[in-house]
């Protein structure tokens, strides 16, 4: 964690990236933590610099369902340890959710096989989501 794979250099400034189409893409994945449908994409806010009020760029944003998102927000750790108690590297999921959707873009295939995608992600979560299942599955506020 921490190594930030993702920076667009502009000049002397790292992008923010904003696309709503990819924030939908994000949004149409299964939760990082349940695998529940219906997710909100989450920007990751240790990710990049970011002033007052900023979010990072949209290149940051992973999935989490409604519950999981809220459990982030009102754990009462900072987020990096939130993700880091729980052995998941955020960034890199992050980083191949957006290659992801930079190749299918470039991609002229008609139909995209996004399971690929998810064997690259879930096969090495679902070891740790098992190890932490007691702290995920905490009542939510």
């Amino acid at each position: 964690m921490g190594t930030k794979k993702l920076d667009i250099p502009s000049g002397d400034k790292v992008q923010r990236l904003r696309d709503k189409q990819y924030l939908k893409f994000v949004s149409r994945q299964p939760c990082l933590l349940c695998l529940t449908p219906k997710c909100q994409a989450h920007h990751l806010t240790f990710a990049m610099p970011r002033g007052m009020s900023q979010k990072t760029g949209d290149q940051w944003a992973v999935p989490l369902c409604p519950a999981h998102h809220s459990q982030l927000h009102l754990c009462g750790k900072n987020e990096k340890d939130f993700w880091k108690t729980l052995d998941i590297d955020a960034e890199d999921i992050a980083c191949i959710l957006y290659q992801w959707w930079l190749d299918q873009k470039v991609s002229k295939a008609f139909f995209t096989d996004e399971s690929i995608l998810w064997v690259k992600i879930y096969n090495n979560l679902v070891p740790k989501i098992k190890k932490n299942i007691d702290f995920l599955m905490q009542p939510k506020l």
